[in-house]
């Protein structure tokens, strides 16, 4: 898979750590959510090893608090 395909794994990273939230407490909220992600779905995700689904970009966005749109912003 091209690094290219996952536009949003960096963001993703990114607000996660400015909130203050361990990759265990994100996919916890995430698992609140009833979306079944796994930890290591969630760090080949930010390391940009596995595209993001329709879904996963769903449900993040609800957990991190932030419109889908700002997951797609640079």
């Amino acid at each position: 898979m091209r690094r290219d395909a996952n536009l949003i794994g960096r963001k993703v990273a990114r607000l996660r750590y400015q909130q203050g939230l361990s990759q265990d407490l994100l996919v916890a909220k995430v698992q609140v959510l009833k979306c079944g992600m796994t930890r290591d779905v969630l760090c080949n995700i930010e390391l940009q090893r596995y595209v993001a689904t329709d879904k996963h970009v769903y449900f993040l966005a609800k957990a991190l608090k932030v419109e889908i749109a700002e997951l797609f912003r640079p």
